[in-house]
């Protein structure tokens, strides 16, 4: 099954992976996808909540938030680097305000910094 497919039979149902369950939507209602859709849908993975970025020249690219740091946002937010594909990682960083607006039910997107000419794009959304 493409991608594709997979979020048009997907958009607007509740997934259970891992104990944690999420919305996945799409952007518009005719099933197109835009080049900012994750890669894949957030997972927890023991104490993290792992985000997929939006797919750029092939590749994609996935980031770590402790949990923890939801539930009491660091001043300085939350900053690191992204897993390494096709020979690269990005920068990423998450201030306070995004931590706080994701745990209030918002969904943010974050733009990660440059690597190899391009960047990508994560959509930070809660699971519960």
């Amino acid at each position: 099954m493409i991608r594709r497919e997979f979020v048009k039979l997907t958009t607007g149902s509740l997934l259970a992976l891992g104990g944690s369950v999420f919305l996945v939507s799409c952007g518009g209602g005719d099933g197109a996808t835009s080049a900012e859709d994750p890669a894949a849908p957030p997972q927890q993975s023991g104490s993290q909540i792992v985000y997929t970025t939006s797919v750029d020249g092939a590749h994609f690219h996935t980031f770590a938030i402790d949990a923890s740091a939801f539930a009491s946002p660091p001043a300085d937010g939350v900053a690191g680097s992204t897993s390494s594909d096709d020979g690269h990682t990005h920068t990423v960083a998450v201030s306070m305000a995004d931590l706080q607006s994701v745990t209030a039910g918002q969904t943010v997107k974050v733009t990660t910094g440059s690597a190899s000419s391009h960047t990508h794009v994560l959509t930070l959304v809660k699971i519960a």
